[in-house]
């Protein structure tokens, strides 16, 4: 067959590299002028970079199993750095469970709840009954209001803005599973993976067996127009031109589609109009010397313009970088007036604070800053929302949707966009 796919990120690459390798004639549409979707990166000294903070966890196995398989498995480095978590103005540790048993900001008591509450969540398996209960209250009923008041809310606040107390409890649940499944059995410490040269390595990779096998990666050509014919085949259109294909995969955020297939039929439109996404701010910079021992700082201050800060230089070595690597990241509603701020000032309003949480930070430390927006950075879980996922086939025959509004009620992220293209693969394939 001839199958065209909309997007050249995690999920539409593996797709696309499945199904080439079954004999089809895959065409892969990408709007920008690079793949790996919100893995893509830019040059950082000698090295490619990921615009957006990006590991792996050593149980998403989805992305080590196809790293093993396009051989580059021996650039994959597992390492255990420190995380910690900002409060009150104060910066904890907060790698191992040890490290949440001596949390003073929360009442001992209720760090053990806490601490059971996570332990627990690896056992649970009824997930649905956790879509009834939101994450506050479910949370605040077993590890009580300080967990929540001073921890989970002002992180939920930060990555889900107005939408925050809404989120259900199997959001949260998988958060504890996930994160609980991946610490050493000695150290209790989590272990992060990092791919020498960057997970755009990956993706390249992909986009090179595609191509091997007769594929296109076409960069830089935004689909215009997606178009029902007569004989049942799609019309894709294009800044290039117009192709006609057997089947589509669309895998960009759902509610695109659509603005570029307006003769959806209305029932469908109300129902992908339900899924809802955060967008995100990544400043990046580029620093002389660390600011702290930590990769991961968690930001549990409500004033704080981002939630995390990301020395990724803690994690792998500075020199192919020529600096220090840290990003800020912060999740909003695109619509919001600080996503709309120009860059200029989105920097000066991070500096500020990183300045209150460093005094010692000096921004004439500061080699080179940049900052990326993602529209569609995650998906908003809703109560029930299992019932609100729309299904792979849409009513347009041959038309498919595949993205990470559909990995549920796992989390977005790389493992689990592998885990959808291949499954989506092989539904195309019937």
């Amino acid at each position: 067959m001839n199958i065209a796919i909309i997007g050249a990120g995690a999920t539409g690459l593996t797709a696309g590299y499945e199904l080439s390798k079954k004999g089809h004639h895959v065409t892969v549409y990408e709007a920008e002028d690079d793949v790996g979707g919100l893995a893509s990166t830019f040059t950082a000294g000698t090295q490619l970079l990921e615009k957006l903070y990006h590991h792996i966890f050593t149980n998403d196995t989805y992305v080590t199993d196809l790293l093993q398989e396009l051989g580059l498995i021996s650039k994959l480095q597992w390492v255990s750095p420190k995380s910690g978590l900002y409060i009150n103005q104060k910066l904890y540790d907060f790698s191992t469970p040890k490290d949440l048993l001596m949390f003073k900001e929360i009442p001992f008591f209720e760090r053990i709840a806490l601490g059971m509450l996570v332990l627990k969540s690896r056992f649970i398996k009824d997930w649905k009954s956790l879509e009834k209960i939101t994450a506050k209250d479910w949370l605040i009923k077993n590890a009580g209001p300080n967990a929540y008041e001073k921890f989970w809310g002002p992180l939920m606040n930060s990555k889900f803005d107005l939408d925050a107390e809404q989120i259900p409890a199997v959001w949260l649940w998988n958060k504890f599973k996930l994160r609980g499944s991946t610490r050493g059995s000695n150290t209790g410490k989590e272990m992060f993976g990092y791919l020498e040269g960057s997970f755009g390595e990956l993706y390249k990779a992909l986009k090179t067996e595609i191509e091997k096998r007769n594929g296109k990666v076409l960069l830089s050509s935004p689909v215009e127009r997606i178009t029902l014919n007569k004989d049942k085949t799609i019309q894709i259109t294009a800044p290039n031109g117009s192709a006609s294909f057997q089947k589509v995969l669309f895998t960009l955020a759902t509610g695109l589609l659509k603005q570029i297939m307006p003769e959806l039929p209305a029932s469908y439109i109300e129902k992908i109009n339900k899924i809802k996404y955060k967008a995100n701010i990544c400043m990046v910079m580029g620093i002389q010397s660390s600011l702290s021992p930590y990769y991961w700082i968690t930001i549990a201050e409500k004033e704080s313009p981002f939630v995390l800060m990301i020395e990724h230089t803690n994690l792998m070595p500075a020199e192919p970088y020529k600096s220090g690597i840290i990003y800020l990241s912060r999740y909003l509603d695109a619509d919001s007036s600080l996503y709309q701020y120009p860059d200029s000032k989105i920097e000066n309003l991070f500096l500020d604070y990183l300045e209150k949480m460093f005094p010692s930070f000096n921004r004439t430390d500061i080699l080179w800053t940049k900052i990326f927006r993602s529209d569609f950075a995650q998906p908003v879980v809703c109560p029930d929302y299992s019932n609100v996922i729309p299904e792979h086939e849409t009513p347009v025959p041959n038309l498919y949707i595949a993205n990470m509004s559909q990995i549920y009620p796992e989390d977005r992220g790389q493992n689990y966009s592998i885990a959808l293209g291949r499954k989506i693969a092989e539904l195309l394939n019937e």
